[in-house]
């Protein structure tokens, strides 16, 4: 069986573009999208990218390879092989725009040695279609994962589960490009070949209906979104019982939710639920309950509530690990770090440092730990969101609305404050460069590190955007 294994870990925000529906509270405000931009060298640089999900790209399909003949056949088929190799590289580095190019070559080759209509060829081009996805070119993406589904569909049947990736590649594309509607009838169309496959009640589909919530929340739809979202947990629970291990991950699951719509007591109610089913199950000083601890103090932070509940919940996680046998180095590593966060969130005479030193040194002994400091710890974070407001602005689908912007510039000090916060770019100007900028200044930032030292972190940028109505002057 071929399996095209790129698409079936997708999740909504990955799938947007500038402005993902925030899986973090605070992260935006209606109507007012940030996104990161990096150090700003001159002139003024342009968004980075969301960083995506780690999905691996399909294995390279087994041949007969005496069906390759003469010697030219076999060495057609090392060079497709080779670049499947160098394929997969690239997409493990993330080198989306460099990635191209190879995945456009192992679809002419798989299609020379297959034909066109073939699932390896369809594969090849779903392939192509994430790359693309992944390097911003939407609309080719959606051309090719339509391309994709079209040859699956020919070669195994109009119900093929192969159809199941592209078709929810098709929908990311969509909704990437704004396209809500045509990316629901999509995903919607997934859903269907999904549950005629494997049945009404799999755990598969719940990725699709992520993917159908997130869309309707770009709508505005908030009910039917919400709706999507209790189907996903309905699923679970009829399959694995409400009062079981199993149902954590939905619990989990429809809790960060919660929390991205600042429903936050609720959010922290699935958390309290999740630990009462660990200690009936496990015992009050398991290890599982380190997860839902460390998202309840998180929750406070999020809702910039300095509540003496959140970071006792920090400190119970912590003290759960350190009593274990062999401690989880990366788990440990990760509540001193939200530890950390809390600290330059809420700190009255200024956070030490000390949590994320404790942090970088575990991430030493844990594997792949230097990707992991990199990632954590270069690019300042926010650990306290301020957001513009959002007085003046219009709503998406209001007639005659534009695309506006307010590029920032900043540094970020030791303890996580900001300075020197300029406006580097704005359209149209003036409408919200105050309230951007005093957004950053009330802001808390987890710090730059390196080398396990904290320092100073120049040029920082964040691009607000978000649409209005112009003046009739414009």
């Amino acid at each position: 069986m071929y399996v095209c294994v790129f698409l079936l870990g997708l999740a909504g925000p990955a799938a947007t573009q500038e402005a993902p529906v925030p899986d973090v509270p605070g992260d935006a405000e209606p109507g007012v999208i940030q996104t990161p931009v990096g150090p700003v060298p001159a002139p003024a640089p342009a968004p980075a990218p969301a960083e995506p999900q780690a999905t691996q790209p399909a294995e390279p399909a087994e041949s007969d390879e005496g069906s390759a003949g003469e010697d030219g056949g076999q060495a057609e088929l090392i060079t497709r092989l080779e670049a499947q190799i160098e394929l997969r590289e690239l997409f493990d580095g993330e080198e989306w725009s460099e990635a191209v190019p190879v995945a456009e070559r192992v679809v002419a080759l798989t299609q020379e040695e297959f034909g066109e209509i073939s699932t390896e060829s369809a594969i090849a081009v779903s392939n192509l279609a994430e790359v693309q996805r992944r390097a911003g070119l939407y609309e080719d993406a959606g051309q090719n994962f339509l391309t994709s589904v079209e040859i699956f569909r020919e070669a195994e049947g109009e119900f093929t589960e192969s159809v199941i990736s592209p078709l929810v590649g098709l929908g990311a594309s969509y909704q990437s490009l704004g396209q809500y509607p045509q990316a629901v009838t999509v995903f919607e169309e997934a859903r269907t070949v999904n549950r005629r496959v494997f049945g009404l009640l799999n755990e598969d589909q719940i990725v699709i209906l992520d993917h159908l919530a997130n869309t309707m929340l770009s709508m505005q739809q908030y009910e039917e979104a919400e709706q999507q979202k209790l189907a996903a947990m309905r699923i679970m629970e009829r399959t694995h019982g409400t009062d079981t291990l199993e149902i954590l991950p939905a619990l989990y699951r429809h809790a960060l939710w919660l929390r991205r719509g600042y429903r936050f007591n609720e959010e922290r109610d699935y958390y309290s639920r999740a630990m009462g089913i660990i200690r009936e199950i496990e015992g009050r000083d398991s290890v599982l309950l380190v997860r839902p601890l460390r998202e309840i103090g998180n929750s406070f932070r999020a809702q910039k509530l300095p509540e003496g509940r959140g970071v006792s919940s920090l400190k119970r996680a912590l003290e759960i690990l350190q009593s274990e046998p062999e401690p989880d180095k990366l788990q440990m590593a990760e509540v001193w770090r939200d530890l950390g966060d809390w600290s330059v969130a809420f700190s009255k005479v200024g956070p030490t440092g000390q949590e994320y030193r404790e942090a970088w040194a575990l991430l030493n002994e844990v594997e792949d730990g230097e990707r992991l400091q990199r990632r954590w710890f270069f690019e300042p974070e926010y650990v306290l969101r301020e957001n513009p407001s959002t007085r003046g602005l219009a709503d998406p689908g209001t007639p005659g609305a534009r695309d506006g912007h307010v590029l920032i510039v900043f540094d970020v000090t030791p303890a996580g404050r900001t300075s020197n916060i300029s406006i580097l770019e704005s359209e149209p100007p003036g409408l919200k460069d105050e309230s951007a900028a005093r957004s950053i200044a009330r802001s808390r930032f987890r710090p730059r590190m390196i080398d396990g030292e904290i320092v100073a972190a120049q040029g920082i940028a964040r691009n607000f955007t978000f649409l209005y109505v112009p003046d009739e002057e414009e």
